[in-house]
């Protein structure tokens, strides 16, 4: 997921991003269930799905889909239980597997990931200490590209799977799972699927992606004393804008009528003055609920904010003092973000000619596509500026009012596998509060079957793991974090495909 960890800025009060600076497994509980799990051969098959090069581009032409090919054939040797039991389908190189539960009268669950990941920035091959395809596996971490994004995430899936299919589990539900083949670029994968899933009728009862891979102290939204898990459950829109400026060039000593590098500033700079509409989703809204009791620093303290009565009353006045807020700013109004400038002169005193430039919109939901294409357009209007939308646009995906057995089984099984730290038997599960993911995310493409797209991740990472960023050079994971995520999508099955009421 190229954006997932957009989440991590600190906010009011905040403690650094990560895990507030000790090691992330002292969240972890119940690490003895299961005890038949090997961390050797889970580790090990880990570091084997990561040395296959699936790196998708935005040019299909330029990825290599004999990597893809090569990892399904190696998950279907290794993974025996999950590919017999379940109709396994390849629609372009995304992977569909349906594992058939008992009683067809509860809709399925989807467990779902990318097979793809980022490219290495090229120049910086010598800077990882461990080979990006290597998948080395040491006492401590699995390393390589896709050892956080999402890889881990995908073979979690396939061990859980297979462990509760070995183990003879009996499934009540559904289990689909969809692993799309370019979240990092296109996401046409996740589309085809989810066009394949509702042409056939399938309607899910929830899904679980990728989603915020920290745990972080509720000092981020000026609520210290504990900490969160976050479960995404909508996510905003996604939008480039792309303006172009002409001029004749020439000697810079004679600059009559501007310059296209200042008409183009003109233009971003009119453009990121537009103001957009802010207001509480029902997400962020539900959020702010959980945590007004604690918050004694930051934005809504000032206000007085001090009980979920107060947010709903007063819900125009703190969508607006979230303005303030780092964490809480992206969650209440359309952010717009110059990202990319092109086509200056290479000499100090010539003037540019073509220019362009490109500015990333999120979209808050109300906010489309074509409100900020028309919005830019009238913005710079008298410029003679062109203004198109860029490639890979999304709309932003319906926020829902949290709750439903799908969100309910989540916390159930992240209750159970990570809690606040301390030695006493009854530690207090770490909170999993709904909110908005501010990237993008494979999920989207199946909104229209299912109405619970959960973004959640527990295979989380620890500080070191967090400061190099999910794309970053020697991308690893610890052991000890894989291994629980396991546990956790293990306790999910049992919860919602074996045992179904809570």
């Amino acid at each position: 997921m190229a954006e997932k960890n957009e989440q991590a800025a600190g906010g009011a009060g905040s403690e650094a991003a990560g895990n507030t600076g000790a090691a992330v497994w002292q969240f972890f509980d119940h690490e003895t269930d299961y005890p038949d799990l090997c961390e050797q051969d889970l580790c090990e098959r880990l570091g084997r799905a990561l040395s296959f090069a699936t790196v998708s581009h935005m040019d299909d032409a330029q990825t290599d889909w004999g990597a893809f090919d090569a990892l399904q054939t190696w998950m279907r040797a290794a993974y025996p239980h999950v590919f017999s039991a379940g109709e396994a389908e390849v629609i372009g190189h995304s992977l569909l597997v349906t594992i058939p539960g008992s009683d067809a009268s509860l809709r399925p669950m989807m467990l779902m990931g990318h097979q793809d990941v980022v490219s290495v920035v090229p120049g910086t091959e010598g800077d990882w200490g461990h080979g990006a395809f290597s998948g080395d596996v040491d006492d401590t971490y699995v390393w390589g590209r896709g050892a956080i994004d999402m890889k881990d995430q995908v073979t979690g899936i396939l061990e859980a799977v297979e462990y509760a299919l070995a183990h003879g589990w009996r499934l009540r539900r559904t289990i689909v799972l969809a692993f799309g083949q370019d979240e990092e670029t296109n996401q046409f994968g996740a589309h085809a699927l989810g066009q394949e899933l509702e042409r056939r009728g399938v309607e899910l009862e929830f899904l679980v992606d990728e989603g915020d891979y920290r745990i972080v102290s509720s000092a981020e939204y000026g609520a210290p004393g504990f900490h969160l898990m976050h479960a995404d459950l909508a996510e905003k829109g996604y939008a480039d804008v792309v303006l172009r400026a002409k001029s004749a060039g020439g000697h810079s000593s004679n600059p009559f009528g501007g310059t296209s590098l200042g008409v183009l500033s003109q233009a971003i700079a009119r453009i990121c003055a537009i103001e957009w509409p802010v207001r509480l989703t029902p997400l962020t809204a539900a959020l702010l609920r959980e945590l007004a009791p604690a918050m004694t620093s930051g934005p809504l303290s000032e206000l007085g904010i001090a009980c979920a009565a107060d947010v709903d009353e007063r819900a125009n006045e703190v969508a607006r003092a979230c303005l303030a807020d780092p964490q809480l700013f992206p969650l209440v109004t359309t952010t717009c973000a110059p990202t990319m400038i092109e086509g200056g002169s290479a000499s100090c005193n010539v003037m540019p000619q073509d220019m362009w430039a490109n500015v990333n919109f999120r979209m808050l939901e109300g906010t489309t596509r074509a409100d900020v294409l028309e919005r830019c357009r009238e913005a710079v209007a008298d410029l003679g500026v062109t203004v198109e939308l860029g490639p890979g646009s999304s709309e932003a995906t319906h926020a829902p009012e949290p709750g439903g057995a799908g969100l309910a089984y989540v916390r159930a099984a992240a209750g159970r596998y990570f809690r606040e730290p301390g030695e006493s038997s009854d530690r207090t599960p770490v909170r999993v509060v709904p909110s908005t993911v501010i990237g993008a995310t494979d999920a989207a493409n199946y909104e229209h079957i299912c109405p619970a797209c959960i973004r959640f991740s527990a295979f989380v990472v620890d500080d070191d793991e967090c400061a190099r960023g999910v794309h970053g050079t020697d991308e690893r994971i610890t052991r000890h974090a894989y291994l629980q995520g396991i546990r956790f999508l293990l306790r999910l099955i049992d919860l919602a495909c074996v045992q179904v009421d809570l």
